[in-house]
């Protein structure tokens, strides 16, 4: 083992590791807690956590294809699939057939699911304020854009 990866005390391998300076620790323990809450919360309006990331989705790009949905969600495209049927079962979103590629389904939400994302927004929105305290606008953007160099660095392999 080189002396770089044996001294790295972020890297797990290494003799001075430290779970507690592990930034996937954290990112796995506010995931994790950010999850429990929103699932609470969502479920007293009746819903879920893949629910509220569709419309969210929707409501930030208007109308989506199942598969650019299960892209931005992270999500299957097989469980994807069987979630965006769901809603549209459920009358929050509506799907067609996609005008110049007829293998692609289009999604867009329905008035129906535009009022269920409002109560979803009003109800979440503690969560993300208690999840916020004490940072700065600079410092959130930080974070994010840390998460992002993390996400491509891990995407692009």
């Amino acid at each position: 083992m080189s002396s770089a990866k044996k001294n790295n005390r972020f890297l797990p391998t290494s003799e001075n590791f430290r779970y507690e300076e592990f930034p996937f620790y954290w990112l796995a323990r506010a995931h994790a807690i950010y999850t429990q809450q929103m699932e609470q919360v969502l479920k007293k309006l009746g819903t879920d956590v893949p629910t509220r990331r569709v419309l969210l989705l929707l409501k930030n790009h208007g109308t989506l294809s199942v598969s650019e949905i299960s892209t931005h969600a992270i999500i299957k495209l097989s469980t994807i699939t069987r979630i965006v049927q769901r809603m549209r079962d459920e009358g929050l979103v509506q799907t067609a057939t996609n005008p110049d590629d007829a293998r692609i389904t289009d999604v867009s939400m329905t008035p129906k699911g535009e009022s269920l994302l409002t109560d979803i927004q009003q109800a979440t929105g503690k969560i993300f304020l208690r999840g916020y305290a004490g940072l700065s606008e600079a410092r959130l953007m930080r974070i994010s854009q840390d998460l992002e160099q993390i996400f491509n660095n891990l995407a692009d392999h």
